[in-house]
């Protein structure tokens, strides 16, 4: 039963692969495309593009997973059936659960691939793009990593501990120094948030230094001029389709500790907890379409069914997730409902096969 394994392993590790190319050709070129306006503005060239469209591919391609596991197991098991293999496996006495185990012995090898790409790959290779991109166009920004953003603002030094999706920066700290390149003051704010014209921070303690002594002043408002932009910012904001899940859960644990608004957040990490789950689901609802109502059908309407209903989860479970956020659902039911649907759908015809 090895050999079986490993036969139809190699059919549908051969079908993912091939969508999984054509669909990174057809996102490459399109990201390309998207980078076209920006070529050659302060220094950032052809490649610089390029090499933004490489680093952000692994994310890319791990949101599109789910369907590049339908569309590749439709394509190889329905090369199997076109050669009649499956009829043949069939009256070799391999029973419906036999099949269905060695389909998902492969489907667990994609699913750990999938999760590496996705927590291990993408979110460091995005982070990196995007502040290499942010660096060549702005020339501002010099460091940003774990230990928050850091801007040079004239004579001054921003550190911003985190940034939110909404743009609203938390932890300012801001340390301005002379000609001699000593610190002139320290300032420190919980918060700043953009009304359209200009920054605003708030609960700001200003730690001045001189030869007369130290002096701290508090001020609960007060108007920020700086250099640092809304648009800029946006570039490098903490968005939670790019964070790793451990990283997600300790986030959702500051935004719950500072009385912020976590539901996005909890809903995109469940989403990351669930994905294995989904694209193995997928790959197991493939089953029943090749050995049912497709069995003869064309590649073709092979792909086509695939791609729409992969569209139409994709679309569900978007729409459940926000309705979910609306409505105040637990986000694990919100993440995870879809899935656990479509499992049971494929379970009823998986049984119906038989």
């Amino acid at each position: 039963m090895r050999i079986l394994d490993r036969y139809i392993g190699k059919a549908i590790f051969g079908g993912v692969l091939s969508v999984l190319v054509v669909l990174v050709m057809l996102d490459a070129l399109v990201g390309f495309a998207g980078q076209s306006h920006v070529i050659g503005q302060a220094g950032y060239t052809m490649w610089h593009a390029f090499a933004y469209v490489l680093l952000i591919m692994p994310q890319q391609i791990y949101e599109l997973f789910p369907m590049i596991a339908l569309l590749g197991t439709m394509l190889g098991l329905g090369g199997l059936a076109n050669s009649s293999e499956l009829i043949v496996i069939r009256a070799a006495g391999v029973s419906m659960a036999r099949f269905v185990l060695s389909i998902s012995k492969t489907a667990f090898l994609i699913m750990l691939l999938a999760m590496f790409i996705g927590e291990v790959v993408a979110p460091p290779a995005i982070q990196y793009a995007k502040l290499q991109r942010i660096k060549i166009l702005s020339r501002q920004i010099t460091l940003n990593t774990d230990f928050g953003l850091w801007v040079r603002d004239g004579d001054s030094y921003v550190n911003v501990r985190r940034v939110e999706t909404n743009g609203a920066l938390t932890g300012i700290t801001l340390y301005t120094f002379n000609e001699r390149n000593e610190l002139k003051s320290l300032t420190k704010a919980a918060r700043a948030t953009h009304d359209g014209k200009d920054w605003y921070m708030t609960k700001v303690s200003k730690t001045t230094f001189t030869k007369q002594g130290v002096t701290v002043t508090k001020i609960n408002t007060q108007k920020w001029s700086t250099l640092l932009s809304p648009n800029l910012v946006s570039v490098v904001s903490v968005t939670p389709e790019n964070l790793a899940v451990w990283k997600l859960n300790s986030y959702v644990d500051y935004l719950e500790e500072n009385g912020l608004d976590s539901s996005v957040y909890k809903l995109t990490f469940w989403t990351k907890v669930f994905m294995p789950f989904t694209i193995g689901v997928m790959i197991l609802i493939a089953i029943p379409f090749i050995m049912g109502s497709l069995r003869h059908a064309g590649v073709g309407q092979r792909i086509l069914t695939g791609f729409l209903g992969g569209l139409m989860f994709y679309l569900v479970n978007r729409l459940t997730g926000q309705m979910g956020i609306v409505y105040g659902l637990p986000a694990m039911v919100s993440a995870g409902l879809p899935t656990v649907l479509v499992l049971l759908w494929s379970s009823y015809y998986l049984r119906k096969l038989k």
